[in-house]
């Protein structure tokens, strides 16, 4: 089974994450995102950065990659902004630790109608790395749906990744992307046993809304510069 090498600035970029969590708690995966609007000026938002596509800091899914995730409603202006610039760099600061990474590259947008083959480019950063918990083990909702979608495909499946995502997101987010109608919470307390899809009958109008709002920004990453403190500036890709 292929194996994806762990490239420097990863390495250090979750070592850094996992010590400024451990001093300053979640804030630590906010990071600021540049884009460019129609008229060529520049704009920068604060987003939660969701770690690393196809992985989870706390269950094996069989699979690793080096493309930076971003999870943001369809209607948000950045999605259009880079639909016609997919050009950004993400000044990625950690408050514990006073270090800050800039990362540069190019973003794709996944949502509801996508095309995976328009996606083929993003193949050479990710790869299966070891089988996912095996059939005894206890696997959360979002792996279980994502080994259901995925089956034995040898490329990643973006829907079910863009799945994964969506169940693991948490009620709350998922609630805030439902624009019909006021709702704070929506749970997803099973999934098809057959596909794989979220299913609660009580709810699955407005989940399946929120599931058209639910966008994946992906990041493949082409530059990284590193500061800090004790080292200074430093190109690490």
């Amino acid at each position: 089974m292929s194996t994806v090498a762990l490239p420097a600035w990863k390495k250090l970029l979750q070592s850094s994450l996992q010590e400024n969590i451990a001093k300053s708690g979640t804030s630590a995966t906010y990071a600021s995102i540049a884009t460019v609007r129609k008229d060529n000026t520049p704009a920068v938002r604060t987003v939660v950065m969701r770690g690393f596509v196809a992985e989870h800091h706390t269950e094996e899914t069989g699979w690793a990659s080096d493309l930076l995730l971003v999870i943001t409603d369809k209607t948000s202006d950045k999605v259009e902004e880079i639909r016609n610039n997919p050009h950004t760099e993400i000044n990625w600061y950690m408050n514990g630790t006073m270090e800050q990474f800039r990362i540069g590259g190019t973003v794709d947008v996944i949502e509801k109608e996508f095309d995976q083959s328009k996606l083929d480019h993003l193949n050479s950063s990710i790869a299966a790395s070891s089988s996912a918990n095996d059939a005894k083990s206890q696997k959360s909702l979002a792996l279980q749906s994502f080994c259901k979608q995925q089956q034995t495909q040898q490329a990643l499946n973006w829907q079910a990744e863009r799945l994964r995502q969506f169940i693991q997101f948490g009620s709350t987010m998922r609630a805030n992307m439902v624009h019909s109608k006021q709702v704070n919470q929506l749970d997803i307390n099973e999934i098809d046993p057959v596909s794989g899809w979220f299913h609660n009958d009580q709810i699955q109008g407005l989940l399946e809304e929120a599931y058209d709002n639910f966008v994946l920004l992906v990041l493949k990453v082409t530059s990284v510069r590193h500061w800090s403190p004790s080292t200074g500036t430093k190109s690490m890709l």
